[in-house]
C-alpha cells in the first residue's frame, strides 16, 4: 500500500510544473559514470546549474553539437561535431561563420569548416605561444586553483620540477573559498578600473545602480550649526547622484559628518547642461527626511557666492584637463 502511495506521489510530482523529472537512457557502461556527472551538474539548483543549462539549452535548436568556438570582435566561427573520414583526411561535418549582428551567417561545408578551423586554430596557437613566451610560462605546470579534477595535474613528480607551482585545494570547501577570493578580486579590479585615478579630493566614489562604480564631486562646509553639502555631477561618472540622492545623502552623512544631526545638513544637487551655450551651473535644494517621506527638489536654490564659485571651479578644472569636453 505504501509503495502504491509513493508511486502516485512521484507521478504527481512529475506532472507538476517544476516538479521531479527522471531521465533514463541506455548507454555503454564506460559512459555511464561520465553522464551521471554531467546530469548531476545540469540538475544543480544553484547558479552553476543555471549556467550549464543555459549553454546546453542552445543544443535543442541544433541538429549537431558545436565543437570548437572562436569568438572575434566582429565575426565568430563555430565548428560542428562529429569529425568524418579517415584520420589522415578527417573533416568536421560542418560549421558556420557568424557576424555579431547576424547580418552574415555562412553555413560551411566540411572542407570549408576544416579550412576555417585550421586558420583560427593556428592564429590562436600563435597568439598563445607568444603570450607564454613573454611570461616565461612555456613548458611549465602552474595550478593554484585545482579546477581540473584529473589526478594527472596533481602528480607528486610535478612538485619536484623546478619552478612549478602546484598548490591545489585539498577539499571542496577549500576550492569554494578560493573561488570566492577570485570573484572578490575581479570585483575589486572592476571597481578600480572605473576610477579617475585623480588626486582631486573633491571626487568621491560610490556604488551606483546595479553596483556600477560611480563618482561625483562633493563640496561641503559648516556654517554655524548647519552644514551645506553639494553633490555635483561628473561627466560620464556612472550613476547620477540625482537617481540615488537619498541613499547617497545617508552614506555621505556617515562618511563626512557623523557628529552632525541629519536634519542640520542642507543638501544640494548640482549639474551643468553642457549643451547650453552658457553652460550655467544649476543648483537645486533637496529636502530629505532621514526616516522616510518624499524627497523634494527646489530648483534655483540660493547658496553663498563663494560656495557656488568653488563648485564652478571644479567644472573649469575638468574642462581644462579634457580638450574634447571644453569643445562641447
Amino acid at each position: 500500500m505504501a509503495l502504491g502511495r509513493m508511486a502516485m506521489w512521484r507521478e504527481s510530482q512529475r506532472r507538476r510544473a517544476g516538479g521531479m523529472v527522471e531521465v533514463s537512457t541506455w548507454v555503454p557502461q564506460r559512459a555511464a559514470d561520465f553522464l551521471k556527472d554531467i546530469f548531476g551538474r545540469l540538475a544543480d539548483p544553484g547558479e552553476r546549474g543555471d549556467d550549464y543549462r543555459s549553454i546546453v539549452a542552445s543544443w535543442r535548436f541544433r541538429r549537431r553539437v558545436v565543437g570548437p568556438v572562436y569568438d572575434g570582435s566582429d565575426y565568430s566561427a563555430e565548428i560542428d561535431r562529429p569529425r568524418l573520414g579517415a584520420h589522415w583526411y578527417s573533416r568536421p561535418i560542418g560549421g558556420r561563420v557568424i557576424q555579431s549582428s547576424q547580418e552574415t551567417w555562412i553555413e560551411l561545408t566540411p572542407d570549408e569548416a576544416e579550412e576555417v578551423h585550421r586558420l583560427c586554430e593556428r592564429t590562436v596557437s600563435d597568439a598563445l605561444s607568444s603570450w607564454l613566451n613573454n611570461r616565461n610560462l612555456k613548458g611549465r605546470i602552474v595550478d593554484k586553483v585545482g579546477v581540473a579534477l584529473d589526478t594527472f595535474f596533481a602528480e607528486p613528480e610535478y612538485r619536484a620540477r623546478d619552478g612549478e607551482i602546484v598548490l591545489r585545494p585539498r577539499s571542496d570547501a577549500e576550492f569554494i573559498e578560493s573561488e570566492v577570493e577570485i570573484a572578490q578580486a575581479v570585483k575589486d579590479d572592476a571597481l578600480r578600473s572605473r576610477l579617475h585615478h585623480t588626486e582631486n579630493p573633491a571626487v568621491t566614489y560610490y556604488p551606483g545602480s546595479f553596483g556600477l562604480p560611480s563618482r561625483c564631486y562633493v563640496v561641503h562646509r559648516r556654517v554655524g550649526s548647519t552644514v551645506l553639502f553639494a553633490m555635483a555631477h561628473i561627466y560620464e561618472g556612472g550613476t547620477s547622484p540625482t537617481i540615488i540622492f537619498r541613499d547617497l545623502a545617508k552614506r555621505f552623512h556617515k562618511q563626512f559628518y557623523p557628529d552632525v544631526k541629519f536634519e542640520s545638513i542642507q543638501w544640494f544637487d548640482c549639474w551643468r547642461q553642457i549643451w547650453e551655450p552658457s553652460k550655467a551651473l544649476k543648483i537645486s535644494r533637496v529636502r530629505i527626511s532621514e526616516n522616510g517621506g518624499d524627497t523634494e527638489w527646489e530648483h534655483g536654490a540660493q547658496v553663498p557666492e563663494d560656495f557656488r564659485e568653488e563648485i564652478e571651479r571644479l567644472y573649469l578644472l575638468e574642462e581644462s584637463s579634457d580638450p574634447e569636453r571644453s569643445a562641447v
